[in-house]
Parts: C-alpha cells; structure tokens; sequence
C-alpha cells in the first residue's frame, strides 16, 4: 500500500523539485554578436539600437535580473545607434559586459560598461549570469535620459563588484594560457 503510494508521488516530486537542482543558463543573461551588416548603411540608420531594445525587452519578460554581453568591433562599439541604446539600458538597471575581439574596449561615456577582457561570450555570460543571481541588478535611475550624478554614482558601486568578478575570471584565463 505504502509502496503504492510513493510511486504515485515520486514522479511528482521530480516534476516540482527538478527545477531546484537544475543548472540552466542564465534566463535573464543574451549574447549580442557582432553587427552583420556595415555601419555606412543609411538603410540601417537605428537597426542597433532596435536590435539592443528588443532584446533587452525579451529578457525582461524572462527575468527581473538583466543583462547582455555584447560583441562589439575592435572597440567593443555597435553600429547603427547600438551605443545609445546600451548607455540607455545600462541606466535602466540592465549590466552591459562588453568584449573586443583583438583589441581593447573603449570606457563609456558614463562609465557604466563592464569590460570583459580576454573572456569569450559564453564565459562572460555564466559570469554575469551567477554574479546577477548573487548581487541582484543595478538601481535604475528615474530619467535614463538625464540621470543625476548620485544616482550614476550608485549605478557604478553595484557594477564594481561584476567589474571585480570579470576581471578576476579574466586574468585566470590569461594565466593559463
């Protein structure tokens, strides 16, 4: 009878508690690759910066917790209004990693972009994923168009602790190698 009963719930326990145990990728966590098409393009005038919002709206319905890493030119930059739409998103609360394939990225006007270094995509990306689930997201500021110097500073506090991660995750990968 008791054994009866356990194998009626033992497939249920799994169902419910699966999740629990599970490694899945981050949810709230997208890699923007590099821009596929030339920045002289006047026909791809704002594609960038449409490509970046509609993400980050996408993930926002997955998760509270945002983030992308982004793959940018030699720079870590993204054509085609991409930036604006990243500094926008980095003052709403979403953390930015950017990478550079062969070069060095360039500091963000506010300096709001976390560098990923010599780490890949998919290596930022567990990165910032498992730093957002123990740190949680940075504060958003009221107006992302005008945000105030105190909450810029705030925003930057909280990204210095992924900064620090990244940074401690890249120079274990250059050790190695």
């Amino acid at each position: 009878m008791h054994r009866r009963r356990l194998l009626r719930i033992v497939p249920w326990l799994v169902l419910v508690a699966a999740p629990l145990w599970a490694d899945p990728a981050p949810a709230g966590v997208a890699i923007l690759g590099p821009v596929a098409w030339s920045p002289a393009d006047p026909g791809r005038t704002g594609a960038g910066e449409f490509e970046v919002f509609l993400r980050v709206a996408q993930l926002q319905r997955q998760s509270g917790a945002v983030g992308l890493v982004c793959v940018g030119d030699r720079q870590g930059n993204r054509a085609g209004g991409g930036e604006r739409a990243l500094v926008r998103a980095a003052r709403s609360g979403v953390v930015v990693v950017k990478l550079a394939p062969g070069g060095a990225v360039a500091p963000c006007v506010d300096g709001l972009f976390l560098d990923g270094g010599v780490l890949g995509a998919e290596e930022a990306r567990g990165i910032l994923g498992a730093a957002l689930a123990r740190h949680g997201p940075p504060p958003a500021a009221a107006d992302a168009e005008r945000p105030t110097a105190g909450e810029l500073a705030s925003i930057r506090a909280h990204l210095a602790r992924f900064q620090t991660l990244l940074t401690a995750a890249a120079g274990t990968r250059y050790a190695a190698r």
